[in-house]
């Protein structure tokens, strides 16, 4: 590289030294007219010094990818053209979407109707369940009948048996009157006559003497009168045992016997009455038992029609859920009518037209990647010992520098050429640079570091080279010690620091002091 420094030093003395006269000319009217002048301006930074394996490439896409649709169609509205750029996500083209909007429409009319015959299970089986309920209160009210009939025949059991007692009671007094008293009943009824005579001639006598000593005043007038009283007690009971001995010297009387078939007809009316009553409550009872069966057979019916629903509801919910599913592959294939961009990058290839019938798979785009760049170098392979994945590549296009990175290097020969590429990515955030363009690319091996500046910035009339530093708006003079030229950039080994600016464009047409204006190019 040094080799070739002279021969540019004489090219660019000859350019300096007609830039002089110009500068001379222009010394003159300066001082008639002191005005601004526009240069460009650049801030001095440090950059590698190694200029190892410069060579260059044609960029690519980081990664291609055919796009197509999912499924088959119409083209209606192809938007993008070889050579645009495309985000992530844009529309690039659709197809006519009219059967996949009706198979989206029949599809809800599906999950409609199959919503529909899901409610009228849940209805079936919500009216299977209050049969089951109504009929579980038919059985409990039909067994309260049986029970209520149990306790009514056995009351109408009792009373018959009462009933048989009463006329079996009433028909031995009947045969008693029949028969008439005994002897030994008359001779009771005597000796009682007798008795109540002897008593009552025993009070009678005690009587008189007790009314003698009340007269006399001897006795008060209540043991008189309670002496009396047991008198005519002991009267009355002669004449009651008198009229029982009568009576049964007598026998019965008509009356009596009329009496007596009267309780009899009345104790044979009250047995019929019961055995009525029990015929009654078999029969409430048979009614009841029957009532029973028929609320069990209702239960039945409730439990068979509520499974049935339930099997009907499992098979309307599937029915449903498969309708669910089917919308949402109409909703999907809906969907897929328009085809998106699955990156952003540029379309690098138009496969079809539009109107045109497609398939689902055929290719519709080719896209390029181009937020990320791909380049790949021609190592010679005595060379690629040197190379590693991970290494920082400079890469010129023009005069854009951006750093790359080594992420591949291909494990064969190129035929023909006995080179091997070495794939290095780059950076397009802003998507300023295209697949095609051919660029520079040299790789940094070291931390081998200096100020490099565009070759237009120094200036040499033969004698010392120096830039033009900006210093508060006015041209400063500064003489450099150059090196080696790089990458099209100057060396300058001494002579400027590290963050100062210097005049890049327009420098020949300066002298010290001039007022410069940074315009028209780079400020930075």
């Amino acid at each position: 590289m040094r080799n070739r420094w002279p021969l540019v030093m004489i090219a660019m003395s000859l350019t300096f030294t007609s830039a002089a006269c110009s500068a001379k000319e222009a010394s003159s009217t300066k001082e008639e007219q002191p005005e601004a002048k526009n240069v460009e301006v650049t801030t001095v930074s440090k950059e590698s010094l190694d200029d190892i394996s410069n060579l260059s490439g044609t960029l690519l896409p980081y990664d291609e990818t055919v796009v197509s649709f999912e499924v088959a169609g119409r083209l209606i509205d192809m938007k993008a053209n070889i050579g645009d750029s495309v985000r992530k996500g844009s529309i690039l083209t659709k197809l006519d979407a009219s059967d996949y909007q009706l198979q989206v429409e029949k599809a809800n009319k599906t999950v409609l109707e199959a919503q529909a015959a899901l409610n009228s299970s849940d209805a079936a089986i919500q009216s299977a369940d209050i049969g089951i309920q109504s009929a579980d209160v038919g059985i409990q009210s039909a067994e309260e009948g049986v029970y209520s009939s149990d306790e009514a025949i056995k009351s109408a059991e009792a009373n018959i048996k009462a009933a048989n007692s009463r006329i079996h009671s009433v028909q031995a007094s009947l045969d008693e009157l029949n028969k008439g008293a005994r002897e030994q009943e008359k001779a009771q009824a005597r000796l009682a006559v007798d008795r109540a005579k002897s008593a009552y001639d025993k009070i009678n006598t005690d009587t008189q003497r007790m009314e003698g000593l009340y007269k006399e005043g001897l006795v008060s007038k209540k043991e008189y009168e309670d002496m009396k009283l047991q008198l005519s007690n002991a009267k009355k009971d002669v004449e009651s045992s008198e009229q029982s001995l009568s009576l049964i010297l007598e026998g019965a009387t008509e009356e009596q016997r009329k009496k007596v078939y009267a309780s009899l007809e009345e104790a044979e009316a009250g047995k019929e009455q019961a055995q009525a009553g029990k015929g009654q409550s078999q029969a409430a009872k048979g009614q009841a038992i029957a009532g029973k069966n028929q609320a069990i057979a209702g239960k039945d019916q409730a439990i068979a029609a509520k499974q049935q629903a339930v099997a009907a509801k499992g098979q309307s919910q599937a029915a449903y859920e498969q309708a669910l599913v089917g919308k949402k592959m109409a909703e999907l294939s809906l969907s897929k009518t328009t085809l998106t961009s699955p990156i952003s990058g540029v379309v690098l290839e138009k496969l079809v037209s539009n109107g045109q019938m497609v398939n689902a798979g055929t290719a519709i785009y080719k896209l390029g990647l181009m937020e990320q760049l791909k380049v790949l170098l021609p190592v010679p392979d005595k060379e690629i010992k040197d190379w590693k994945t991970g290494q920082e590549v400079n890469v010129t296009l023009y005069d854009q520098v951006k750093k790359g990175k080594v992420n591949k290097i291909y494990p064969q020969t190129n035929t023909g050429t006995g080179t091997i590429s070495v794939e290095v990515l780059i950076p397009n955030d802003k998507l300023d640079w295209f697949p095609g363009q051919v660029v520079k690319a040299n790789r940094i091996s070291s931390d081998n570091s200096g100020i490099l500046v565009p070759i237009e910035a120094v200036i040499s009339n033969g004698d010392e080279p120096y830039v033009f530093k900006e210093v508060k708006g006015k041209a400063v003079k500064a003489v450099v010690e150059t090196g080696q030229l790089i990458n099209n950039k100057i060396h300058i080994i001494s002579g400027l620091e590290e963050g100062e600016k210097i005049v890049t464009r327009g420098a020949d047409l300066l002298f010290e002091g001039d007022v410069v204006k940074a315009a028209g190019g780079k400020s930075k």
